[in-house]
């Protein structure tokens, strides 16, 4: 069965541990932090152009903390599709009674207002979103600097799972995915220590770089008021120490062979979208791996999902993520997926589709500040 569903962007990786390595303490990360931990977490950080990181075993440990350094006149704005992990920890701060809103990235002048009305009421912003999200693509991040910079102490508060890893600074047509796998922020050629506001990130190194560990970055005076505040670094285990050797191997890993696999990822998105468009089908997810094809109705998405595994195709079968209520099939691609594995999805779909009317509907999203990854060709 060839699989689609992985979301090991770069490819997986066979990291054994050293003999003698002890697992853990038995302590929490509160009292006593494995050294690889912290240099791990340093890496992580200044990869995205931020002064420093704390290694936890889960981004939800982190959500769960980090709204314990809001100011008491604080007010949580979230993205309306942000990620489930970071609206589970916004219940820390309706726990508090701190005001929380919703808004849309796609509409800028209406968080304008929304920002106007609580800097009126006196309350700091902070601002939660996604880097990137598989079904609309980049945040605006720049947009959301640029508002949040009139109102002081505010926070921009990034969870960039998907993108850490596989986008980098400098993207352009022949290097849509950019250079270093730095993330969201590099890729929008943003740079904390010369901007404001502040901003903060979590991000788990579970996609791009195949470890299940996660790393709060940003500045290193709330990196210490975190420590300080921090309850799961008391309550809960501390990252083992494999996880933390192993975090540093695949960081030692990609940046050795890094360059290379997200080039390779890169054909594969683009001989995936070029052969599609070649049949007429134009599939949502731009210059990202996760590339999704909406499907007229449910009951279709359901047959196609099953044909597809039939053909020896391992789909995600997803609920709404383009436009909500509207079924979608998605394909995670992967660096070490070949060019055959490529060309036999294709040739399914193309099929498929040629028997069906299920795309009849489907059209392309334009995502922001994205370079033109179609006109791309190797």
């Amino acid at each position: 069965m060839l699989n689609f569903t992985s979301a090991l962007y770069l490819g997986p990786r066979v990291l054994p541990p050293p003999a003698g390595l002890v697992l853990t303490t038995g302590r929490p990360a509160a009292l006593t932090e494995d050294a690889r931990a912290a240099r791990v977490a340093r890496e992580v950080a200044h990869r995205q152009g931020l002064e420093t990181g704390l290694l936890a075993p889960s981004t939800l440990h982190l959500f769960w903390d980090v709204f314990l350094l809001m100011p008491t006149a604080g007010v949580v704005l979230l993205d309306q599709r942000l990620y489930p992990v970071g609206q589970w920890g916004a219940l820390r701060a309706l726990r508090r009674s701190l005001p929380v809103a919703t808004f849309s990235a796609d509409d800028l002048p209406g968080l304008a207002r929304l920002l106007h009305t609580y800097r009126q009421q006196g309350r700091t912003p902070w601002l939660v979103t996604d880097g990137w999200h598989p079904g609309r693509g980049p945040a605006p991040l720049a947009c959301y600097c640029e508002l949040l910079a009139l109102h002081p102490g505010a926070v921009l508060l990034l969870d960039d799972t998907q993108a850490f890893g596989v986008l980098g600074r400098q993207p352009s047509t022949r290097h849509p995915l950019g250079q270093g796998g730095g993330g969201s922020l590099p890729w929008a050629g943003l740079n904390n220590k010369v901007m404001a506001p502040e901003v903060l990130s979590i991000i788990s190194l579970a996609k791009g770089l195949g470890v299940p560990v996660a790393v709060l970055a940003g500045r290193a005076a709330r990196l210490a008021q975190f420590r300080r505040r921090s309850e799961t670094r008391v309550h809960t285990s501390p990252v083992s120490a494999w996880h933390a050797w192993a975090a540093a191997a695949a960081l030692r890993h990609d940046a050795r062979h890094g360059e290379a696999a997200r080039a390779r990822l890169g054909l594969r998105i683009a001989q995936f979208r070029r052969e599609l468009a070649r049949a007429g089908l134009r599939p949502q997810g731009g210059s990202f791996p996760v590339q999704k094809l909406v499907v007229a109705r449910t009951t279709a998405a359901l047959g196609l999902h099953q044909q597809l595994r039939q053909a020896g195709l391992e789909t995600l079968l997803l609920a709404g993520e383009v436009r909500p209520g509207v079924p979608e099939i998605a394909f995670c691609l992967r660096a070490d997926h070949s060019t055959a594995d490529i060309s036999r999805a294709t040739a399914a779909l193309v099929a498929l589709a040629g028997r069906t009317d299920w795309f009849s509907s489907s059209r392309s999203v334009s995502f922001r500040h994205e370079p033109d990854f179609d006109s791309f060709a190797p």
